[in-house]
């Protein structure tokens, strides 16, 4: 468990550093944008390979009975949360409308997870995810942050943010055993 919470603890001060602008502004001059984000990269990597192994060598450890309908809110919401991922890196009227589509998209994923686990180490994942995605965007909105509007929305986007975040949600429940160690059907 404790690689499991390093991990989170790494990701989350890491992916904070762009919410202090004077920290990361700092940082860049001192390394140049290049290897900063390299650097942020290969840190990013690195946490989540920790949490990734850390989630799998902890031990299961009841916390709490998930809803019969946990399950099945999962199956509707993750789905939800790729097309949001998807639609957060191209110029989608899904992300004109949805003011950080990445966060929002995680923040779904984490309750969905959560709504389905009731396990220590799945709380601490999947809690720890939600929440920093709440902080993160809370930050955002307060730094008057938006993501970029220099292209215009495409339908054809929308569409490509849709279907890819579908098929990616399909190959993740088709593989969820193999990857995660967790059948969902």
């Amino acid at each position: 468990m404790t690689l499991l919470v390093a991990g989170l603890a790494l990701f989350v001060v890491l992916h904070l550093i762009p919410s202090v602008p004077p920290l990361r502004a700092g940082l860049v001059a001192r390394m140049g944008e290049g290897p900063y984000r390299g650097v942020f990269a290969l840190v990013a990597f690195a946490s989540l390979a920790m949490v990734v192994w850390g989630y799998s060598a902890a031990p299961f450890e009841p916390v709490y009975s998930p809803p019969g309908w946990g399950r099945h809110a999962a199956m509707g919401l993750v789905p939800v949360a790729l097309v949001l991922f998807a639609a957060a890196n191209m110029p989608t009227h899904i992300r004109a409308v949805v003011r950080h589509p990445m966060l929002l998209g995680l923040l779904v994923w984490a309750l969905a997870h959560l709504a389905a686990n009731g396990d220590l180490r799945s709380v601490a994942l999947f809690g720890t995810f939600g929440g920093f995605a709440v902080v993160a965007a809370v930050s955002a909105v307060a730094r008057g942050k938006r993501p970029a509007a220099d292209k215009a929305p495409r339908l054809a986007l929308d569409a490509a943010a849709i279907v890819s975040g579908t098929i990616v949600a399909g190959l993740l429940a088709y593989f969820h055993a193999a990857l995660f160690g967790m059948p969902l059907f």
